[in-house]
């Protein structure tokens, strides 16, 4: 399937050849074409990527439209874009950069925040002291717990 995928990404760069580059880090063709790539590494194991190659073959032949002038064709796009990224996080692995830091961070915030205001509430002496110091420890576990995870990701080169 390197036939299919090497073809596809050289006909988006060919379309695209003339395009500004804001452009296409607004349109993030970069990722679409990593995506691709991506699906076309899972196309023999994967029932999801396969159903997905006709649609990328629709959406590469109209990628210069899309990127050049709104309407369907761009919603199209980029609803291909959310769906193949959606499912190469899903179902294969592949997150984007800092995605555990920031979700273990805020929940780690909220628990917190929730720790605290019951320490508050049952030691009400410390005016705010265990709410503001809840949401502060909740906050530092949960970057230190998510950074963790997200170097294991970028080990294993399964960065979006």
């Amino acid at each position: 399937m390197e036939d299919w995928t090497s073809e596809m990404v050289s006909a988006v760069d060919e379309k695209l050849k003339d395009a500004r580059p804001t452009d296409l880090r607004f349109f993030r063709v970069e990722e679409f074409k990593r995506n691709v790539e991506r699906t076309g590494t899972f196309l023999g194991k994967c029932p999801d990527c396969t159903r997905q190659k006709t649609d990328i073959k629709q959406v590469v032949d109209n990628i210069d439209q899309a990127i050049g002038t709104p309407g369907k064709v761009r919603r199209d796009y980029d609803r291909l874009i959310n769906k193949l990224a959606s499912h190469m996080q899903k179902e294969h692995g592949y997150y984007t950069p800092n995605h555990f830091t920031y979700r273990y961070s805020f929940y780690g915030m909220l628990i917190g925040i929730a720790t605290g205001f019951l320490l508050l509430m049952l030691f009400s002496e410390n005016n705010y002291a265990y709410l503001s110091g809840g949401f502060s420890v909740g906050l530092l576990l949960g970057y230190i717990y998510g950074g963790q995870k997200d170097r294991k990701i970028r080990e294993k080169k399964m960065i979006m």
